[in-house]
């Protein structure tokens, strides 16, 4: 099983090839696309549709380009794909995109302050739970941290 990243681009639709767009992914497109008037478009610090058996299974990105050799990911996971690895494999390749680019990047993520799937995938990666904060949207956080390799 191969992830394949294809870039949600500023306007229209990602080249995801034949076949409809399910609704759940249509809405984290728009959310990416809205969310890039805020931030900029500059790749490889966007959003990105994942691919797996020529199946659309989830959607993942880099909160803006890096600052103070910083950069933060995040991901989701079409649902009826949870539960399979399916974010697992996108945060990696966050990372090897991340890694790929800068290797002195420190690597966050964010989670709601509890053990949850997300917890996990992070957790997988080789990420450590470092510090609370606060998020403008949801709230009190646990941020994580995977250091420069």
């Amino acid at each position: 099983m191969s992830l394949q990243l294809v870039p949600i681009p500023p306007t229209g639709q990602p080249d995801l090839g034949q076949g409809s767009i399910p609704d759940q992914l249509q809405q984290y497109i728009a959310g990416n696309q809205a969310y890039y008037t805020a931030i900029g478009f500059k790749e490889p610090w966007i959003a990105y549709v994942a691919i797996e058996d020529d199946a659309a299974v989830g959607t993942c990105a880099f909160k803006g380009r890096p600052k103070g050799g910083m950069v933060e990911i995040a991901y989701a996971t079409l649902t009826e794909f949870e539960g399979r690895g399916v974010a697992t494999r996108m945060a990696a390749e966050l990372v090897r995109v991340a890694r790929s680019t800068d290797t002195s990047l420190r690597i966050i993520a964010q989670t709601l302050p509890e053990e949850n799937a997300s917890a996990r995938v992070l957790a997988k990666n080789g990420f450590a739970q470092v510090r609370e904060a606060m998020d403008d949207e949801v709230g009190r956080v646990w941020e994580w941290e995977l250091m420069p390799a």
